[in-house]
């Protein structure tokens, strides 16, 4: 999967379809395969090895965070009930949006708090 993605924006670069790899941490990535500079060229090896460390890394900390924040509202039941009141009131049964999730502040406290 790693590979398709790579090869898909080297591919947009050769054809002149992008000015570069991408402004996120994977373009920079991309871009220090391609960098000639004192050395510091990584190699494929080396990209697709930092994309699963911060995948993982990532994985398990967002792990930890939603675990503790479960435990966390179950030991303080009247939090519980204050965070879901505020997220009915905002999504009602809807499907949450970013900017919506932005806007909870008890919710957002809890993430914060722990």
């Amino acid at each position: 999967m790693l590979m398709k993605m790579i090869k898909a924006r080297e591919e947009k670069v050769k054809n002149g379809e992008s000015d570069g790899y991408g402004k996120d941490f994977f373009g920079t990535l991309l871009e220090s395969n391609h960098d000639t500079q004192d050395g510091a060229k990584h190699s494929l090896q080396d990209i697709i090895d930092e994309c699963k460390t911060f995948y993982f890394a990532g994985h398990e900390t967002t792990n930890g965070l939603l675990i503790w924040a479960v435990v966390l509202l179950a030991m303080h039941p009247k939090w519980q009930e204050k965070a879901r009141k505020e997220v009915i009131e905002a999504f009602g049964f809807n499907t949450p949006t970013i900017d919506g999730v932005n806007r909870l502040k008890i919710a957002n406290l809890t993430t914060i708090v722990y």
